[in-house]
């Protein structure tokens, strides 16, 4: 007679599947035929009869499917074991689902009827119990896992709100709130201009600023909208800027030249701007920073003298004879 051995050897190619439902296990159960090898091996290892092996291997083949542990092997058949209730030693009946044939039987040498064991019935309910605390636990998960992405998005909505608006309060203070001139550049004479084309940087600090104070030069909205020039009507802040800029080129003791790569910095007399690298546009023009801008300085014509144009003498005309009489 075949014994235990003719059962397949377990490997690690098995899968663990879920347990099949209570009607369908119970109707495998019964229909399943019970192959010779099977039977033999369970009657060889109990001493039972033909008609006990197969009604006692239906018996835990229906429990075992409810409540056991299955795993599935790479050419498909079913290792179905006795659930850990059952005992540290396990009862394995071995299944071919496509046919519906129980291939083989694997156990330890005492019979699973001769010891006591939980009722199906008992098992069902408390897997049934967990299954249902296990649900309620995910719900109590997944509503605490939305209330709190609910509370992230709201506290990051809320940063976001606080930065914009923080945001909003910091343009609005660098908003000038005195009249200002659109965006662009103009010429000395205070006409929009187009902007000029880039030209070689000059580095001589001689040379920029004799071209700075050329009268093509052109000043930047940026410069003639300084709060330096906040009482500065719009159409005089042109002539405003020409004076600034005279002074402080035509002047070493009132304006210092430092040379970049990307700007011209001309600092003096509490201002400093910046030309482009070429001299040909004044880009901006700032007061020094104060605490209050009531203390920042502002224009003043009379502080910003216009250079005096020499003028040739005149040659007297040379004195003629009087005439005799």
């Amino acid at each position: 007679m075949n014994d235990t051995t003719r059962a397949p050897a377990a490997g690690p190619g098995w899968q663990p599947i879920d347990p099949l439902p209570p009607q369908e296990a119970e109707e495998l159960a019964r229909t399943a035929r019970i192959m010779l090898p099977a039977q033999r091996a369970y009657m060889t290892a109990y001493i039972v009869s033909e008609d006990t092996a197969d009604a006692e291997i239906r018996q835990l083949l229906g429990r075992f499917l409810q409540v056991g542990r299955l795993s599935r092997g790479g050419t498909g058949v079913l290792r179905v074991r006795s659930p850990k209730t059952d005992g540290d030693e396990a009862y394995s009946l071995y299944l071919n689902p496509a046919r519906g044939h129980v291939t083989g039987y694997r156990g330890p040498a005492d019979s699973w009827f001769a010891k006591a064991h939980t009722p199906l019935e008992d098992i069902l309910r408390r897997r049934a119990e967990n299954r249902s605390r296990e649900e309620e636990d995910q719900q109590r998960r997944a509503v605490h896992e939305q209330q709190t992405e609910e509370r992230r998005a709201a506290h990051e909505r809320r940063m976001r709100e606080q930065r914009e608006a923080a945001a909003e309060r910091r343009a609005a203070a660098l908003r000038p709130t005195w009249p200002v001139m659109g965006d662009g550049q103009y010429d000395r004479s205070g006409q929009a201009a187009p902007a000029p084309s880039p030209k070689r940087p000059i580095t001589d600090e001689a040379r920029i600023r004799y071209v700075g104070r050329l009268p093509h030069v052109l000043f930047h909205a940026d410069a003639l909208n300084s709060p330096f020039f906040s009482e500065v009507p719009v159409e005089k802040r042109c002539a405003a800027l020409v004076r600034v800029l005279d002074l402080l080129l035509r002047k070493q003791s009132k304006g210092t030249v430092v040379v970049s790569r990307d700007a011209i910095t001309v600092t003096g007399a509490k201002v400093t701007l910046t030309l482009t690298p070429d001299c040909s546009m004044v880009r901006t023009l700032n007061p020094p920073r104060t605490a209050s801008k009531e203390d920042a300085p502002l224009y003043q014509a009379n502080k910003w003298p216009v250079q005096r144009v020499r003028r040739e003498k005149k040659e007297r005309p040379e004195p003629t004879d009087r005439p005799e009489g």
